[in-house]
């Protein structure tokens, strides 16, 4: 059921995940693990990390995963906002997550490592495999509706775009409910094996609900990779003939900029994908533009579709059901039992239509964030809709749904409201544009001007090319009059998000005003 791509004589089987999950919550039961306790996972993908997960939530506890690029200040934030008990950690990553464990009182003894190399002898904390020391004991069960919405199973931060990343509480329900509209929706069921690479991080709502259950729940076979290498990526969908691919937009544009960099490539592409059914995009938008050039690459009735999904709706809570396409860069219709609707600036419903804030509830919709009433207040309104902060809109002759951008993202151009979202999908249509984000910089008594952060595939690309280009696309409020800056990589946060709150910190400083 997992198989590590790099060297597929690693693998655990279904029966062997039932072992290993029960001798592990025998194990963290004898380390002092009390129901309720969190347990932080601060590592990169590796075939037994859905194992603790589930051996997390099974003795009782609660799973917090964190990105192992955090500093030592993001990780005191994680560790103190979720009060973690435990941390499994790797060798390599113990420095920067040691620091704030010290600090917060959390002993030695309950620091467990992916290996042993290198470490003190004399230090308390030990390899998780001692973990399995302690025999073998049963999950722990309940069958009450009410005990599954308030017990947590994670906690999975949210991707901090308004500030420091908030702990989602992901109840028991939740999960189940995730788990049965996405993949046994008697609607909409499977139809060919499903096989999965999983290269994104396992932490993230992204990759933990589908990764640590549904997989298991399901029998769907996931090929781990410790991070996303195009390489790597490629030749083991072809290696191992996946099935399904979940992707985000900065991976399909890294397979398209493949395809398109050489003589035969684009064959070779094709070839590698040709075993692949189904394709879904989340984290961001996606163009029309670029999600037709990757269905390009696939085999004639394999769609490439787009869904809608926050930490905040247990991961998915749109999207179009296999085996329909989407052509029209939507991401598709809600699924049974999520409520919608769309809220203008005041707060009043939105005409049909209409652009506004996206709000919604249903099973999968987190209660709040762990110790933060005042966001709780904030984001949820009277009837009990969650308000995302997305921009969105519905087609009223197909009702499909369209996320034009974030509302904090949104640019205001002499009053005018102008989407980040599609500036970036103009500039990405030109051949030479590899990626691409745009935020808002400061215009004086204009408001905000546009600017673009644009990776070029050749240097031959000037900033006035790109300036005609938009300007032949877009309307002239949206023109590119806060400059072009070309650079080197788009900061994306690990779900593949751009990290336009970086950018524009950056555009703040003196030297970055003027390009």
């Amino acid at each position: 059921i997992y198989i590590d791509c790099r060297n597929p004589t690693q693998s655990i089987s279904s029966r062997e995940a039932w072992k290993l999950i029960r001798t592990l919550i025998a194990g963290f039961r004898h380390a002092g693990l009390k129901a309720g306790d969190c347990v932080c996972i601060h590592t990169f993908n590796f075939i037994h990390y859905p194992i603790l997960v589930q051996a997390i939530i099974g003795a009782g506890g609660v799973f917090v995963g964190t990105n192992p690029a955090y500093t030592p200040t993001e990780l005191r934030h994680a560790l103190e906002t979720s009060l973690a008990k435990f941390i499994i950690t790797e060798p390599e990553l113990l420095r920067n997550i040691k620091q704030p464990a010290v600090a917060l009182g959390i002993p030695g003894e309950r620091i467990f490592l992916t290996n042993h190399e290198n470490i003190d002898a004399q230090s308390a904390m030990r390899p998780w495999r001692t973990l399995l020391e302690h025999g073998q004991e049963d999950w722990s069960q309940f069958d009450d509706e009410e005990k599954s919405k308030t017990t947590n199973a994670m906690l999975l931060f949210s991707s901090g775009t308004t500030g420091l990343p908030k702990a989602t509480q992901i109840s028991h329900y939740n999960l189940v409910a995730q788990h049965i509209l996405v993949h046994e929706n008697p609607q909409h069921p499977d139809r060919y094996p499903v096989s999965m690479i999983m290269s994104l991080p396992m932490f993230h709502a992204a990759a933990a609900p589908y990764t640590h259950l549904s997989s298991l729940r399901a029998g769907y076979p996931v090929f781990v990779m410790r991070r996303f290498e195009l390489s790597l990526y490629l030749s083991s969908i072809e290696r191992f003939g996946i099935t399904s691919l979940m992707m985000v937009p900065s991976m399909v544009t890294a397979v398209i900029a493949y395809s398109s960099s050489g003589p035969d490539l684009r064959a070779q592409v094709r070839q590698t994908l040709q075993f692949v059914r189904s394709v879904i995009v989340g984290a961001a938008p996606l163009s029309k533009e670029t999600q037709a050039r990757m269905q390009t690459l696939l085999p004639e009735q394999s769609p490439i579709t787009q869904v809608w999904a926050m930490s905040e709706t247990s991961c998915i809570a749109s999207c179009t059901y296999w085996p329909d396409f989407e052509h029209t860069g939507s991401v598709g219709r809600f699924l049974p039992g999520i409520d919608a609707k769309v809220v203008d600036e005041s707060g009043s419903e939105a005409p049909d239509g209409m652009r506004g804030e996206l709000c919604v509830r249903g099973p999968t919709i987190t209660r709040g964030y762990i110790n933060n009433p005042e966001a709780r207040a904030r984001d949820w309104d009277q009837d009990g809709y969650f308000h995302t902060g997305d921009i969105v809109y519905q087609d009223q002759s197909t009702e499909l749904w369209y996320v034009v951008d974030r509302k904090k993202e949104l640019i205001k151009v002499r009053g005018f409201q102008v989407s980040p979202a599609e500036i970036e999908a103009a500039l990405v249509s030109h051949p030479l544009v590899q990626d691409v984000a745009v935020i808002g910089v400061d215009g004086g008594e204009d408001g905000e001007l546009p600017r673009a952060y644009v990776i070029r595939k050749d240097n031959t690309l000037s900033e006035s090319d790109l300036k005609v280009w938009s300007a032949e696309r877009l309307a002239k409020y949206k023109w590119l009059t806060g400059g072009v800056k070309f650079v080197d990589q788009i900061p994306r946060n690990a779900s593949g998000k751009i990290l336009k709150n970086f950018l524009r910190e950056q555009a703040r400083t003196p030297w970055s005003h003027k390009l």
